[in-house]
Order: C-alpha cells, then structure tokens, then sequence
C-alpha cells in the first residue's frame, strides 16, 4: 500500500470520478452479463453513486482517487435486500486497476469496520457476484461469512459480518 494513502469521505465534486472508477474496475464482469443486465447493472451504479443515502468512502493516492466503498451506517438506505433493522451495508466496493493488489479494497472494508463499530453497529451486510474472486476472498479474510438465506436468485450472494462482543 502506498505511503501517501489518505481514506476519506467524498464531496459531490468527486462523484462523477467515483463513478467513472466503478465502472472501470468493474468492466471486466461484463462477459458475465448479457446486455440488457450489464446496462442495468451500470444505471444501478450511477444511481447508488449520486443517492444521498450512505456515505461514499475513498482512497485517495497522491491526489487520485484509486479506490471507493459506499457505506450505509442503517442498511435499509441500502435498497439491495431485506436486511435486518439496526445493522450496516456496504455497496460498490471498487479499486483501480492499476492500484489492485496494494491493500486498498482492504482498508477501504475496514474502514466501514471501523465505522459500523464506532456507531455500535452489530453487523454488516453486503451482496457480491459469484464471480468476483477477488472480493469474495477479501470479505472472507476479514470474517465476513456467508448467509445464503439471504442471496437472490439468480443474482448476488450475501455476507454477513458480526461485529458483536465474542465472549
């Protein structure tokens, strides 16, 4: 991870390069996808983007924004699934390519970690694709676990992380 990281939260002049990332980093999922679903997809992230609800969270490296969650302290402002009341939900966790590999995707989750425990929050939700490898991975590592109760079909696959005081 570069030394000059700065995580923080976005200001509205940022949002059309939040977007932009997004999409970028998430191109390559498009095989996945037959048209119609990809464009779908692509509206969806233009709209969780420019929503007021939840917070956009960033990794800014020497002045460029290189990785972006969007948190969502109460996870009904999320709009993707039936969560229960008083938990979180992260959405649209995306580093730049050029930027893979350095821990970024990493502190950005922690960084909703952090936030969801400092607001006493017991537990994040979050959908992801089967397809993405790499942010599977990444949630499991940090103890996010699976709840397939939860998970659309077809479509994305629940996590659930509990935060609670182990005892």
């Amino acid at each position: 991870m570069a030394q000059d990281l700065v995580v923080q939260e976005a200001e509205p002049q940022d949002l059309p390069e939040v977007e932009a990332l997004v999409k970028l980093a998430y191109a390559e999922f498009q095989e996945f996808f037959p048209e119609p679903a990809w464009s779908a997809w692509m509206d969806n992230i233009s709209k969780v983007v420019y929503s007021e609800t939840g917070l956009i969270i960033l990794a800014v490296e020497s002045g460029k924004i290189m990785g972006v969650v969007k948190f969502y302290p109460n996870a009904a402002e999320s709009k993707l699934g039936q969560w229960p009341p008083g938990t979180a939900s992260m959405r649209i966790l995306a580093v730049h390519p050029e930027s893979r590999g350095h821990g970024l995707g990493r502190r950005l989750v922690q960084e909703c970690i952090h936030r969801a425990r400092s607001l006493k929050i017991p537990e994040i939700y979050l959908y992801t694709g089967t397809f993405m490898k790499a942010a599977r991975h990444l949630y499991e590592s940090l103890g996010f676990q699976r709840i397939p109760e939860y998970d659309k079909d077809p479509g994305p696959i629940a996590y659930r992380l509990d935060l609670s005081p182990q005892t």
